[in-house]
């Protein structure tokens, strides 16, 4: 190879060299830097999805980041949504281009492929939670779904027997007799209008108070038949001395269909029912466990509920009020009073005040007296046919929403035999407590 060879390879070298320093090394550095900010966005993706499970099992919803909706979660557009609906599908046309643009972005934001209907299954089980976290009482008792309209509940009956063994001797077996708890639900609804000028913000105000309205009234409700629950139209417990019927505004829930907790001592089995005659103290508590015999032993399963007053006369009993009888957990210092005797202390708004023989008399009672009630939760059960349902429509010639809320509850005791059932009992006539 001559000089001038060698010097034509070096030239050829030097303009390849050249020529990857100019065009093949930036797209080098390039698709490095692409490399790189594709492996950033899949672990920001992934740190995303892992808060949002994390943020769904603690209970958390997902809501819109910004825009008009901001702030809300799937259930209150649902609730926007069912009004923009009910004012089309009625001949509202103010603002609902707008309107139906902002929300239908809003839903896409917080739950992709969102339908028409009001409560999906998602919103609906967001609004149910609410509602039973908001419960006192009917929280207590295990909850069942209903899959049919009566429901039938099997149950074992009765002790298996033990006896002594021998080898290669088979032992005597036990013949359980067997039986059934039928739930039968029944409906509940509430018709609520409401003035409403059809415009995106007017909704925007006024859905918090809907929702906080919709779930403490639906609380209320639940908690009030399941310990107030009474058929009877005439001398019902809960309005002793006079007829209501099933239009009493603010009466007519007792009628639901079921009896509820305190119609066993006071009218099914009135041996579970005690005259205390007395103020409120340990002893009454103690009795009431003693009224339930073999259900009030486990604490885990047989609870207390009683009305304000009376609870708020038990925090100054003798027992659990000073440092000397409980320590730090006192009642002078905690101000709260969460068990006697190791049993759960539920107080609840829906017990009034009664007379004197433990019913609600109509037109006041003539001395208003505290109740304590003792219940054993594993012997009755609460089932639901239909949670929460909610239906809106707009009245164009009132210029009204009515939003129509309505569920199907039943509620009944375990033995079947109400008259000899003895899993629940009541101390009446708790005085000193008004």
């Amino acid at each position: 190879m001559t000089t001038q060879d060698v010097e034509s390879v070096k030239k050829e070298i030097a303009e390849v060299s050249a020529f990857v320093k100019e065009k093949v090394e930036p797209l080098r550095e390039e698709r490095d830097r692409l490399q790189k900010s594709i492996t950033d966005l899949v672990a920001t993706e992934r740190d995303i999805k892992r808060s949002q499970i994390l943020s769904e099992s603690a209970g958390e919803t997902t809501k819109v980041k910004s825009g008009p909706y901001e702030g809300q979660d799937a259930l209150d557009l649902a609730i926007s949504r069912s009004l923009f609906a009910s004012a089309r599908l009625n001949g509202g046309t103010q603002g609902l281009g707008t309107w139906e643009a902002n929300l239908k972005a809003a839903m896409d934001s917080v739950i992709a492929g969102t339908g028409d209907e009001l409560v999906s299954s998602s919103e609906a089980n967001l609004l149910w939670r609410d509602v039973n976290l908001e419960t006192r009482v009917a929280s207590l008792f295990s909850r069942i779904e209903m899959p049919t309209n009566p429901f039938d509940i099997p149950l074992e009956v009765g002790d298996v027997s033990w006896f002594p063994g021998s080898e290669n001797v088979s032992s005597k077996s036990t013949a359980l007799t067997t039986g059934r708890q039928t739930l039968t639900a029944h409906e509940l609804v509430a018709e609520v209008p409401w003035s409403l000028t059809l415009d995106e913000d007017a909704v925007v105000a006024m859905l918090p108070e809907v929702r906080r309205t919709l779930i403490r009234n639906a609380a209320e409700v639940i908690d009030d038949v399941v310990l107030n629950g009474d058929q009877t139209t005439t001398n019902n417990i809960n309005a002793d001395g006079a007829t209501i019927s099933a239009t009493e505004a603010g009466k007519a829930e007792w009628l639901v269909g079921f009896d509820g907790l305190l119609h066993l001592p006071l009218v099914d089995n009135t041996s579970q029912a005690n005259d205390l005659n007395g103020a409120v103290s340990a002893a009454a508590y103690n009795t009431g466990l003693r009224l339930l015999g073999k259900y009030g032993v486990r604490n885990n399963e047989s609870v207390f509920v009683t009305d304000v007053n009376t609870f708020l006369a038990s925090l100054a009993m003798e027992e659990v009020e000073t440092v000397d009888k409980l320590g730090s957990a006192a009642i002078i210092l905690s101000g709260q009073l969460g068990v006697i005797y190791g049993h759960p202390m539920v107080v609840s708004e829906q017990m009034v005040l009664a007379d004197t023989d433990g019913k609600v008399t109509d037109a006041g009672n003539g001395t208003n007296t505290g109740r304590i009630l003792a219940v054993n939760r594993s012997q009755w059960r609460l089932g639901f046919r239909r949670t929460l349902m909610i239906e809106t429509e707009r009245d164009i010639q009132k210029r009204q929403n009515i939003m129509v809320v309505s569920m199907r509850l039943g509620f009944d005791e375990r033995s079947g035999s109400r008259s000899t059932a003895t899993h629940t009992a009541l101390q009446y006539n708790v005085t000193g407590v008004a």
